[in-house]
């Protein structure tokens, strides 16, 4: 499309109102370029239309979104976040303590069942205790004559008879002293059984709001703060372990025949850099397209998710969870690359 002038400024650019103008030559310069720009200002979103197309005609594109292998740590129970030990980002090991949760009311019932189970001394506690140093006195004594009927055995100065006699008197002490050990201990009703119960339960739970990492890891999201109160089954953060990441690939269901294992494709990251991948599993179920990789304005619609694998290993850079990517699949009619 050529365009054509035909103003009077036009016919006659050196003259303005009669005078000579020395920088018409400019100015006619200026007047074709800025009917070009506007030319090109309306043109636009028309051309992008266009460049778009042809685009579809060359690749097949659709969203994609790196995911990182790893794990969430959730609450188990009701509780209230009381201490954060580690920062995102941070390297852990397994076994290490991430999270410490508490549990107030828990503690406050365990602290009632514990003065309530104090156990009370029986009344004769001292003439059991004298018992009880006299019996171990005979027990002393009774096995230093087991020592001593056993040594003259071996030397053929006793009898057989007197080394069961010894030893049966030893017995019958070690009995004795047992009997004695039974009555000292308390007597527990079925309401301290019930106590005891309650508080090794009450230990168990309170030990399990300790987190630990389960793998070694890196702390990704951290998804609560100290004195924040959770419910059970609460995100509380991610650790994100070393293992290969994967990509999932939201494609359109027109694009089935893509989806096979082995089929190679582009992936486009978010500083315009492009690395191949393949795709290492079949499509097993649709998915709905994130919110955040959804085109402007688009309705939400279910998607054959695609799962592959950066061939050439990625970057340490790019090791972000959920990153948003872009992924190029050429269609069948065209080699890779092309």
């Amino acid at each position: 499309m050529k365009i054509k002038f035909s103003s009077a400024k036009e016919q006659q650019p050196t003259q303005e109102q009669g005078l000579q103008v020395l920088y018409a030559p400019g100015k006619r310069l200026a007047f074709r370029v800025r009917w070009y720009l506007i030319l090109l200002a309306v043109l636009s979103p028309l051309l992008w239309l266009i460049g778009r197309w042809v685009l579809t005609l060359w690749l097949i594109e659709a969203p994609a979104q790196l995911h990182l292998p790893g794990s969430e740590l959730r609450a188990r129970d009701a509780a209230q976040v009381q201490q954060l030990l580690v920062q995102p980002g941070q390297r852990v090991t397994a076994g290490e303590l991430l999270v410490r949760l508490d549990n107030p009311e828990w503690r406050a019932r365990r602290f009632l069942l514990e003065a309530a189970s104090t156990p009370m001394e029986s009344p004769n506690a001292a003439s059991l205790e004298a018992e009880r140093a006299l019996l171990q006195e005979s027990l002393a004594g009774a096995e230093a004559r087991v020592r001593q009927v056993q040594r003259l055995l071996d030397a053929g100065a006793a009898t057989r008879g007197e080394l069961l006699a010894a030893t049966d008197l030893r017995d019958v002490r070690l009995r004795e002293l047992y009997q004695l050990e039974q009555r000292r201990q308390p007597e527990v009703g079925p309401e301290q059984r019930q106590r005891d119960l309650e508080l090794a339960w009450l230990d168990s739970r309170l030990q399990g709001l300790e987190l630990r990492a389960e793998n070694d890891g890196r702390v990704g999201e951290i998804l609560v703060a100290p004195g924040e109160n959770v419910g059970p089954g609460t995100p509380l953060l991610r650790v994100e372990s070393d293992g290969e990441p994967q990509v999932w690939v939201y494609l359109d269901p027109r694009h089935a025949a893509e989806a096979m294992p082995g089929k190679s494709l582009m992936l486009v990251f978010p500083d315009h850099s492009q690395r191949l991948a393949v795709v290492i599993q079949a499509v097993d179920d649709a998915a709905p397209v994130p919110v955040e990789l959804r085109p402007p304005f688009s309705a939400p619609t279910r998607s054959l998710r695609v799962i592959a694998r950066v061939q050439d290993g990625l970057p340490p850079e790019w090791r972000i969870d959920r990153l948003g990517l872009k992924a190029r699949f050429p269609h069948a009619w065209l080699p890779f690359g092309s």
